[in-house]
């Protein structure tokens, strides 16, 4: 399967392993008796997302008489530095937006607050899938903003041209995958090859391990991954390679580091590529050509599909936070408000609230009701989201692509490096 690009920088560990503390001390934001209550709130992303989500502040706060929340805005690897930094002082904001990959980092630590405590926090609406994905052995660390899946994007364009159909995706294999690759790229097409490479990503590696009824973690954060299984992973990727379904080498790597509208869909040198499903949007309008969504296949016909519901991001509550009950109503404005879904759309994800995902579809556009269209049609068989990754373990993606590619180049063969990525990533976990 193809890489999922995804950012990924480290938070402080030396700065927020001090946050420890946090649980035995007083102190946080507030305001004094008399007056409304002060939340500071805080995010990361583009100016469009800074644009919109101060407005739904203003819009929150002009509805308020007792609650003023005050926003602050990062870019994404500054936002973890500052986050790091402020926990380390007792100085978080009260509600903040927090990624999968961070959320047992700061909460293994004490440094958020369990929101099933909260009284007055309305999750009534999110579906119960969707609101685990933030449950942790320390509790509901953070409420999910948006949901997305694991999806083959797929150009029904190309395997016309090949002179093949799509395959019927409730039943196909990965033989069937290969099979299917190997003879679109005979077609001869220019440049053409059937398949990205895999091998190289995470959240191809997750959903082959969950099809195999395995997990890289267990719910109390230890390393459980199988080498069997990523060796097994690895070689269907080499035969991919080898049989001449995927792109060769050299130009995945090229690709794997590179901006969205360079991947082998966007250039519609691909027919088939495992992305996250609302990245069709983005790569239907680099590519020119309508796409389509596909569910991944199965080990074996009628098999495990191993698809679940990844969070596009969580809110979350600073264990210190002075106002808790300001902050459940805010929490709650922000996933059921129907004039905060009106703006944020699918943004931070096909929201996770069925009723507002509902509400927003008309307004979408038709490649994002593809992608909640898709979401919606797995209801049935999705799985429960993999615990979140543990202490230590927020450098995964760098791992799997390091390995990965020494596997794919010939540098290593599957055996060695699986046992040494696994044995890297347990010294890392149990070192945090």
């Amino acid at each position: 399967m193809s890489t999922l690009a995804r950012r990924t920088v480290l938070a402080s560990g030396a700065a927020l392993g001090t946050a420890a503390t946090l649980a035995a001390c007083g102190g946080g934001s507030g305001s004094s008796s008399s007056g409304p209550v002060t939340l500071r709130f805080a995010w990361w992303g583009s100016d469009a997302r800074h644009r919109y989500t101060q407005q739904i502040i203003d819009d929150f706060n002009a509805s308020q008489s007792d609650i003023v929340v005050k926003g602050e805005f990062a870019e994404w690897s500054g936002y973890w530095d500052k986050l790091a930094t402020q926990t380390a002082a007792n100085d978080a904001p009260d509600v903040f937006q927090m990624d999968a990959i961070y959320l047992r980092s700061y909460g293994d630590r004490g440094a958020l607050l369990d929101l099933s405590s909260l009284d007055g926090l309305d999750t009534t609406g999110i579906e119960e899938s969707a609101l685990e994905t933030g449950q942790t052995p320390d509790g509901l660390l953070g409420l999910v903003t948006g949901i997305v899946p694991l999806a083959i994007v797929t150009n029904p364009g190309i395997v016309a041209q090949a002179g093949l159909q799509l395959p019927d995706d409730t039943a196909w294999t990965w033989d069937d995958y290969e099979a299917l690759s190997a003879a679109i790229t005979a077609a001869g097409l220019p440049n053409v090859h059937g398949c990205a490479t895999g091998g190289i990503d995470e959240a191809g590696l997750q959903l082959w391990v969950k099809q195999n009824g395995g997990a890289l973690y267990d719910e109390d954060g230890k390393v459980v991954l199988e080498t069997g299984q990523l060796v097994d992973w690895w070689e269907y990727n080499l035969g991919l390679v080898a049989s001449g379904a995927a792109t060769p080498v050299s130009v995945a790597m090229e690709r794997a580091t590179a901006a969205l509208d360079q991947n082998g869909m966007a250039l519609n040198l691909n027919a088939f590529s495992a992305m996250w499903s609302t990245q069709v949007t983005a790569l239907t309008k680099a590519s020119g050509q309508p796409l389509q969504l596909l569910r991944p296949p199965t080990q074996t016909v009628g098999g495990t599909p191993g698809l679940y519901y990844k969070p596009g991001m969580f809110w979350s509550v600073s264990a210190r936070s002075k106002n808790p009950e300001a902050a459940a109503t805010f929490l709650s404005h922000l996933v059921g408000d129907p004039g905060v879904a009106d703006l944020m759309l699918t943004e931070r994800g096909i929201p996770a609230n069925t009723a507002i995902r509902e509400q927003i579809t008309p307004k979408l556009s038709e490649t994002d009701k593809i992608a909640v269209a898709y979401t919606d049609s797995l209801a049935d068989v999705v799985a429960q989201t993999p615990p979140s990754a543990p202490a230590g373990a927020s450098g995964i993606e760098e791992i799997v692509r390091r390995y990965g590619s020494d596997v794919l180049f010939g540098k290593q063969q599957p055996p060695a490096a699986a046992k040494a990525l696994v044995d890297e990533l347990t010294q890392s976990v149990e070192t945090a």
